[in-house]
């Protein structure tokens, strides 16, 4: 029931390209002249099964669509900024070095948000993040207990921890016995762990 047909798989493919390359979802003549359609009317009745299907999201029955995280997860992979360098161990003074990395696309649900931070020390091992591993880190302000973040002390220390709320301080736990946790008052957290990446 939920089997892409050649066509509507040749859709997605276009749309991922277009969005990729220019941040912002095509038009249905777009979508025509991009896959060869008689017309943005046949754009528009593959556009309606990949709805149904679970592919696409259209707001308030307009032509606005978006991605789901099963569409974006057809894509071979995605170029995110690749940020600099966290560390997993004492803070060290966060340093940007923009640069592309290219990661799985079914790594990846909000792409807009999303970057990569080379992990630097130990301190998140017993959580299988290891020194030299790449993290997946989507933009999140406001992360739930439990959830492994990128957290910028004093405006100018980043470090990956979990993240915990206590009655009158913030936790950022390390996942190594060896390490004692950091207490602080209000971290500025600049995302939240979404996937983990190791290069052999």
């Amino acid at each position: 029931m939920f089997q892409l047909t050649t066509k509507q798989k040749e859709l997605l493919d276009a749309i991922n390209e277009i969005v990729f390359e220019r941040g912002v979802m095509p038009s249905y003549r777009e979508l025509a002249h991009a896959v060869g359609a008689a017309s943005p009317a046949t754009i528009h009745k593959h556009v309606t099964l990949l709805e149904k299907k679970g592919y696409l999201l259209r707001h308030d029955g307009s032509r606005t669509m978006t991605m789901t995280p099963k569409a974006t997860s057809l894509r071979p992979s995605i170029g995110l900024p690749l940020k600099g360098i966290i560390t997993a161990g004492l803070p060290i003074e966060a340093i940007e070095q923009p640069d592309m990395i290219d990661v799985p696309g079914s790594m990846v649900v909000d792409e807009i948000n999303s970057y990569v931070l080379k992990v630097r020390g130990e301190s998140m091992i017993e959580d299988g993040i290891l020194d030299g591993d790449y993290v997946i880190v989507e933009r999140n302000p406001s992360p739930k207990n439990g959830d492994i973040v990128v957290a910028l002390l004093d405006n100018a220390y980043a470090t990956l921890k979990r993240f915990y709320r206590e009655a009158t301080r913030i936790r950022l736990q390390p996942a190594n016995a060896t390490m004692a946790p950091f207490y602080v008052q209000d971290p500025l957290i600049q995302g939240v762990v979404r996937a983990v990446l190791r290069k052999y």
